[in-house]
C-alpha cells in the first residue's frame, strides 16, 4: 500500500470508478470548514463528529465532480484578507519602474520575491502572462526580503501566511477523512508537509491591459492572457480573491493528465467554468497534479487560467492570494 493509505484495495479501475458530479460553478456551495478547526473529533485523535463526516462528504463530493470547491471557516477574518489585499495594492499601483529598483526580485535558488510583468509563461505555448507578483515562503524558516516593500506589508503577509497554514494542516485531515482511510491512518497526508518549508504565498496583480477580442478573453491558443493555463504542481491550493475577482476559469483535467495541460486544458475540449470570488476570506479551493497522483485520479487535477472577459475588466486592476501547499522537502511521496 502507498505511504497515503491508498493501496490497491483503495483503488478502482477506470470502469469502476464513480461518475463525475454536475460541475456548474454557480451551484456549489460555500463549504464550511469550521468543523475542523475545534479541538474535537478526528482533530484531537478521536471518532470525526457529524459536522467533520460532512464536510468530509462535502469535499470528496466537490473534488469528484470540479476538483474545485469554495470555504469559508477557515479561521481567517475578511479582515486580515482585506488587510493583505490593502498591502498589495499599495505595493502594485505604484510604479512598476519602482517595484524593479526597490524590490528584492524573484530568483530561481531563491524562489520568493518580485515577478516582473510578462516574466513568466504560465502555459509555454502562450505569450508571457500579463501580470506581476510578490512570492514568500514560510516565515519561520526563510528569510523573506522585505525591503521596498510597503511598511505594513510584511506584518499582514506573515498574519495571512500563519491563518492559512493552519488551515492547511487541517485541510490534509479532512482530505484523508474525505478519502475514507482508516481512522489511524488520518495523518498520513498531514505528514508530507510538516515545516510547510516549500508551500508559497503569491500576491497576485493583473494591472489593466488591452482587451483584445478573441485573443485576451482566452479564444486563441496562442495570445497573451492574465494566467496562462496550468495545473497546479503541488498538494492543493487556497486562493483568495479580491471581491468577485472576473476572468477565472476552471475545468477538470483528463485522467492521467495532471500535469499535460495545453490550450484546452488536458480536459478534451470541456468548456471553461466561470469561478468568481464570493468576497471576505472564502478561499477557492483547487486539488493540484500531486493530489491527483496520490488519489489514483479519484480526484484529478483542476485546470484554471485567467482571462480577460470584456473591455471593463481590462481597465481595472485585479488581485489574487493563492497559498500554494506542496509536500516538505523531505517528504517521501510513494503513490
Amino acid at each position: 500500500s502507498s505511504l497515503f493509505g491508498l493501496g490497491a484495495e483503495h483503488r478502482r479501475p477506470p470502469c469502476a470508478r464513480r461518475p463525475p458530479l454536475p460541475a456548474a460553478m454557480e451551484r456549489l456551495p460555500t463549504i464550511d470548514f469550521s468543523p475542523f478547526l475545534a479541538d474535537e473529533g478526528c482533530v484531537v485523535g478521536g471518532s470525526p463528529t457529524t459536522g467533520q463526516r460532512r464536510v468530509a462528504e462535502q469535499i470528496d463530493s466537490a473534488m469528484r465532480g470540479s476538483g474545485f470547491l469554495y470555504m469559508s471557516g477557515l479561521g481567517i477574518s475578511d479582515e486580515e484578507v482585506r488587510s493583505a489585499f490593502r498591502e498589495s495594492r499599495a505595493m502594485f499601483e505604484r510604479p512598476a519602474e519602482r517595484n524593479l529598483a526597490e524590490l528584492a526580485q524573484w530568483r530561481q535558488d531563491k524562489m520568493m520575491g518580485y515577478v516582473p510583468l510578462r516574466s513568466e509563461a504560465i502555459n509555454p505555448t502562450r505569450a508571457p502572462d500579463l501580470h506581476d507578483a510578490f512570492t514568500v515562503q514560510c516565515p519561520r524558516l526563510h528569510c523573506n526580503d522585505f525591503r521596498g516593500a510597503p511598511p505594513g506589508f510584511e506584518a499582514a503577509a506573515c498574519a495571512l501566511w500563519e491563518k492559512a497554514e493552519r488551515a492547511a494542516r487541517h485541510f490534509h485531515l479532512a482530505c484523508a477523512l474525505a478519502l475514507s482511510l482508516p481512522l489511524s491512518d488520518l495523518g498520513c497526508l498531514a505528514k508530507t508537509t510538516e515545516a510547510f518549508e516549500m508551500c508559497q504565498l503569491k500576491f497576485n496583480h493583473y494591472p489593466p491591459c488591452d482587451f483584445v477580442p478573441g485573443e485576451t478573453d482566452g479564444t486563441s491558443g496562442s495570445g497573451a492572457i492574465r494566467a496562462g493555463e496550468h495545473t497546479d504542481f503541488g498538494t492543493f491550493t487556497f486562493l483568495f480573491l479580491d471581491g468577485e475577482a472576473p476572468g477565472l476559469q476552471v475545468k477538470k483535467t483528463r485522467e492521467g493528465e495532471g500535469l499535460n495541460v495545453v490550450e484546452d486544458g488536458g480536459a478534451g475540449g470541456a468548456a471553461w467554468l466561470d469561478a468568481p470570488g464570493r468576497g471576505g476570506a472564502v478561499a477557492v479551493v483547487n486539488s493540484g497534479a500531486l493530489l491527483a497522483q496520490l488519489t489514483n485520479d479519484r480526484w484529478r487535477a483542476t485546470a484554471h487560467r485567467v482571462v480577460v472577459p470584456s473591455a471593463s475588466e481590462a481597465a481595472r486592476h485585479r488581485y489574487s492570494l493563492p497559498f500554494f501547499v506542496f509536500p516538505d522537502r523531505d517528504a517521501v511521496i510513494d503513490a
